[in-house]
């Protein structure tokens, strides 16, 4: 699987400076989120679908063949949407508003490059006894550059580059199959990447069950009113100002349970209970963040 490079830090974006009760009341906005441009790379290739497919298909017979399948470019970009639609603080908007009308910062517009949307096959034989054997290996590849800016100071905030990958056999799939599934790996990428970028934020605000030095369940600040579901993943961090500078360290990791209001819900700890409860019975101050 291809990493997902970024020229910014994963930290608590898409606030400004606030006072303590406008940061708790803002902390989980909401924010809407857009497509402008897309452009394909090898838009301009003069393979047609069935000349794509036939390439693929002789490549059981010369052992191995890669070639850039252009019929799925909206199929990639239905995908680049999908990916922004999922994002828990983003709202996909399919306008792009007036500049007039846009009154506060966060609000962000995309302009995504597909690099490469590739069907592979590769065939290898394997000779047992009296009988050989011969096994097909499909794969899909697809690639994109995304530019995020904001939409209202033109400001850009990053340039992450994204890559879905799907691979399987001949005795079940295809090569189309395969490029599907990296469609829909590329989808899940970015809006685990967006999630990253903006994540739910919540507080400790209770312990619930302990067993003997180890924290076991905990209640958060965050409930149904601002996204809340079972079984969203939270990291649960110590949180200190050093030289003005905000430091975190991860030190459990939490799951929902239940969600049982509005700004609460029950999560079970699933790592680092005994540090959790310490902090806890010391009167520290623990800030959880999501990481789905």
């Amino acid at each position: 699987m291809k990493k997902i490079f970024m020229t910014l830090a994963v930290v608590l974006c898409c606030t400004n400076t606030l006072s303590a009760q406008d940061a708790q009341a803002n902390r989980n906005q909401v924010f809407q989120i857009m497509l402008n441009n897309v452009e394909y790379t090898h838009r301009n290739e003069k393979l047609s679908a069935g000349e794509a497919i036939g390439k693929i298909l002789s490549g059981v017979v010369t052992g191995q063949a890669s070639v850039q399948v252009s019929k799925y470019e909206d199929d990639v970009k239905n995908a680049i949407i999908k990916g922004l639609s999922g994002a828990h603080r983003f709202r996909y908007n399919d306008g792009l508003p007036q500049l007039k009308d846009v009154v506060q910062e966060g609000n962000i517009v995309v302009n995504a490059v597909i690099t490469n949307i590739q069907a592979e096959s590769s065939t290898s034989s394997l000779k047992l006894k009296d009988e050989e054997k011969t096994s097909t290996t499909y794969r899909g590849i697809v690639e994109a550059m995304l530019t995020l800016k904001d939409l209202k100071t033109g400001e850009v905030i990053a340039n992450p580059s994204f890559g879905g990958r799907g691979s399987s056999l001949s005795s079940y799939s295809t090569s189309d199959r395969a490029v599907k599934e990296a469609i829909n790996s590329f989808a899940a990428r970015i809006t685990k990447w967006l999630n990253n970028y903006c994540p739910l934020e919540a507080n400790i605000i209770e312990s619930a069950a302990a067993k003997k030095d180890k924290q076991k369940e905990v209640y958060i600040d965050l409930g149904s009113s601002e996204g809340a579901y079972v079984g969203l993943h939270m990291g649960v961090y110590q949180v200190r100002t050093i030289a003005g500078r905000v430091a975190k360290s991860q030190i459990g990791k939490l799951k929902i349970e239940a969600v049982e209001g509005e700004d609460i819900s029950r999560c079970k700890v699933q790592s680092g209970g005994k540090d959790i409860k310490a902090a806890l019975d010391a009167g520290e101050t623990l800030k959880v963040f999501s990481i789905d």
